[in-house]
């Protein structure tokens, strides 16, 4: 620990003994000189923190000293001045000169002593408050270069991301566009592969018209359905905001109507109730969907109801909430044969049911023929890329 450093000068060697001996005491380093110019040497080698000062000294007096040492509130010292012989003249000019305290002789020595403490613990104070002062300065201008320093990073990092915006705007605006352009497109090909699906129903018609035998003649109007059904999923598909799916209540609202128009169904004899949720279903599942219940309905018109038969036809649609769905097409006609196979059904369209539900849906199908025809099929929507590694 670095101990506090006095310096006593005076011409008087008791007064330097006995001012040291009572100093002592305490944990002070003592140095002295007996007239101001080995005071000033001793000042400037040992840096003192108090200087106790006689005026009237030999050589240099003490206010010839103060002069010499150019006392400022900054420094790290004080004076306190001793003397015997000064006026007020000389107290007035050494306060003017820096001193913290003034003190006449014959003194006391325990008053001496407290301003000793008073002087020494006053200059530490401020030394510690310039010190401070000294610290908070730095770190102002830390926080100033860094401040600066932050600012252009922000101008820099601005200016990038400002940047970046007008790249990605662009970007996106081309993004944009060649999407636009290729919804256009997408729209083009549904409603030419609608036109091309009519072109060849249309010829089919126009085959039918040279068919006599009923059994070919009901062939082609089989395919003519199927090829309807497919025609109204790119129309709706045509028509749609979204592209990728189709609102399937309207489409199966549509497909019924043109089935019933085309079977020239009598609505008084065989009455149609549906039960259809409303549910947006992507082309990879309208299309085999659509076709089921194409081949299911019209297998009813044509069959269930034999000789004028009166009944009703039911078709539901319902969503579960794990994301699966039901569908159900029943009649009240004559039911279906005993011991019926699906998959080697004597007719195209069951057979063509039962490959679409579980080769394309890879869904579930059930049915029975209790008061009539009922077919249940449990599947889910297929995904592009989910329904195996040949699609």
């Amino acid at each position: 620990m670095v101990r506090d450093k006095i310096l006593i000068l005076d011409d008087e060697q008791i007064v330097i003994d006995a001012i040291t001996k009572h100093l002592s005491k305490y944990d002070y380093s003592i140095y002295s000189g007996m007239n101001g110019k080995e005071g000033l040497e001793l000042y400037h080698k040992v840096n003192p923190i108090l200087i106790i000062l006689d005026l009237r000294m030999p050589v240099m007096d003490g206010v010839e000293f103060l002069r010499k040492i150019k006392l400022t509130p900054a420094d790290p010292c004080s004076v306190i001045v001793l003397t015997g012989h000064g006026s007020d003249d000389d107290m007035e000019r050494c306060f003017e000169l820096g001193i913290s305290a003034f003190l006449r002789k014959p003194f006391n020595i325990y008053e001496l002593l407290g301003m000793v403490t008073h002087s020494i613990a006053l200059k530490k104070v401020e030394l510690d408050l310039k010190a401070e002062l000294i610290q908070r300065a730095k770190m102002e201008e830390e926080l100033r270069s860094y401040r600066d320093h932050l600012e252009e990073l922000v101008e820099t990092r601005t200016a990038e991301l400002q940047k970046e915006i007008v790249e990605r705007t662009n970007a996106e605006k081309l993004a944009m566009r060649s999407l636009k352009d290729k919804e256009v497109l997408l729209r083009e090909i549904h409603h030419r592969v609608k036109n091309n699906l009519q072109i060849v129903s249309s010829l089919l018609e126009l085959q039918t018209k040279y068919i006599k035998d009923p059994e070919t003649l009901e062939m082609f109007k089989d395919s003519q359905n199927r090829l309807k059904t497919m025609a109204l999923l790119h129309e709706k598909l045509y028509q749609s905001d979204n592209m990728a799916d189709i609102d399937f209540a309207k489409y199966l609202t549509n497909l019924l109507d043109h089935l019933y128009r085309s079977y020239c169904v009598d609505t008084s004899r065989i009455f149609m109730n549906t039960d259809i949720e409303n549910a947006t279903i992507g082309l990879d599942t309208a299309v085999p969907c659509g076709l089921i219940i194409n081949e299911l309905v019209s297998n009813s018109l044509k069959h269930a109801f034999k000789g004028g038969q009166r009944g009703r036809l039911s078709v539901s649609l319902h969503k579960f909430d794990d994301g699966r769905f039901k569908l159900t097409v029943s009649d009240t006609g004559i039911g279906l044969p005993e011991g019926i196979d699906l998959k080697n059904s004597k007719t195209l369209g069951l057979r063509l049911v039962n490959a679409l539900t579980v080769e394309q849906l890879e869904g579930t199908l059930e049915f029975n023929s209790n008061n009539g025809a009922s077919f249940w099929i449990v599947f889910k929507e297929l995904k592009y890329g989910k329904r195996g590694t040949n699609d």
